[in-house]
């Protein structure tokens, strides 16, 4: 009982943690154009100061999974979480477009712990039967925060500007970190801490031929996702459909919605009935579906196909996001954070490159006029890359052995 209840705890600090990494990665699409006006730049400027989240972000990625497996995890999220604050003040308050990549950088490199913490509680704190449907019920918990990124945050945002929405975002943030410092706990057991050097634990994972094959569909996949959900999807519904902040706020949010909903019953599916691969096939189909939807059609789409259409690419990543547990179980339980840390790291790399990628297209195509058929090359490039991102996915491995009843 006592260990049900210190699991609880610990599951809640770090999903309400995981709840504002999320809505400083996905945000920006919102503010995206209060930015743009305020500082006096363009799209390729743009991209690459959001983008400033998701490099530092991937960089944090090995150090934390490698903290996580010898200092455990209380330490590690206290650390990261103070970075993160200050990173968050620094964005609410910066002068310059200089200074906001670097809040913005900070802000990445802090709450890059949060998310592979939390799974590590979770392999540490439950049974290894219900890994994939609690780790589907924090993302799910922890995308909320791309529900408040959306329409919320744009009327926040309106009512008292960008910047003291994030300076209140910035106080909420330090008060759960003093929360987790006091609250979070670490499991003892031997077998969740790793007794090896840290060059042969990067080396076993880096080495191990499934590791190599599949981290091409994190990079593709979530990389694209993050990119129109987190900066561009915001933007491409201001210039071709003509909406205002409010209006596209409103709209981005049914992506959060439907990765909210549908990461629990694909963790719930993957545990119980279908294991991990067939679950991460079905999203790819349904991202692939997303991405050429968009490609003939995004430009037509009525109030209600878009309301579709992007709920369908929130679901889709539910059932993808499955890969993290696929890379949790490649390797023992003694260097989890650092597998699924190492994994993450080309999801996050992904994210930063096709954020500054997309942005240097709309400048570039068309003479930057940002109409319709330039987002129409990005949606076709999309679906050029899923499909690509499908060979690594049908040759892997099922990495899934149900326990025996």
């Amino acid at each position: 009982m006592v260990k049900n209840r210190t699991a609880i705890i610990i599951f809640s600090s770090l999903s309400s943690l995981y709840f504002f990494s999320i809505v400083h990665r996905v945000g920006v699409a919102v503010i995206a154009f209060d930015i743009m006006a305020e500082f006096n730049t363009d799209a390729s400027l743009l991209g690459l100061m959001s983008s400033m989240y998701f490099f530092p972000y991937a960089l944090a990625q090995i150090p934390v999974g490698l903290l996580l497996d010898r200092i455990g995890i209380r330490r590690t999220v206290t650390i990261l979480a103070t970075i993160s604050c200050i990173g968050s003040l620094i964005f609410s308050l910066s002068p310059s477009l200089l200074l906001l990549a670097v809040g913005r950088a900070l802000v990445g490199f802090g709450v890059g712990g949060f998310y592979v913490s939390s799974l590590k509680a979770i392999a540490v704190w439950f049974e290894p039967g219900r890994f994939a449907t609690l780790a589907g019920l924090l993302t799910s918990i922890g995308n909320l925060g791309a529900i408040f990124a959306s329409y919320p945050l744009a009327v926040m945002s309106l009512s008292f500007g960008w910047r003291h929405s994030f300076l209140i975002i910035s106080l909420v943030m330090a008060a759960l970190t003093g929360v987790a410092w006091f609250k979070i706990k670490d499991e003892s057991k031997e077998k969740f801490h790793s007794k090896e050097s840290v060059s042969k634990d990067l080396k076993t994972v880096f080495s191990y031929r499934e590791f190599q094959k599949m981290v091409i569909v994190p990079f593709l996949v979530y990389g694209l996702f993050i990119s129109f959900q987190g900066l561009w999807g915001g933007p491409f519904l201001m210039d071709v459909y003509g909406m205002n902040k409010s209006d596209a706020g409103a709209l981005i949010l049914f992506i959060g919605l439907g990765f909210m909903i549908m990461s629990p019953l694909a963790g719930l599916i993957s545990d119980k009935i279908m294991k991990r691969k067939p679950v991460l096939i079905f999203g790819m189909v349904l991202s692939f579906a997303f991405w050429l939807l968009m490609s003939l059609l995004g430009g037509s789409l009525g109030h209600y196909g878009l309301i579709g259409a992007l709920f369908l690419l929130g679901t889709s990543f539910a059932f993808c996001n499955i890969y993290m547990t696929i890379s949790k179980e490649l390797f023992g339980s003694e260097i989890s954070g650092t597998s699924m840390a190492s994994f993450n790291t080309f999801a996050f790399l992904g994210a930063g490159f096709f954020q500054y990628f997309m942005g240097f297209l709309l400048d570039n195509l068309y003479g930057g006029a940002r109409s319709f058929l330039s987002y129409q090359f990005i949606f076709i490039l999309a679906t050029i890359c899923i499909v690509v991102a499908f060979i690594p996915a049908i040759m892997s491995k099922e990495s899934f052995k149900r326990p025996e009843a």
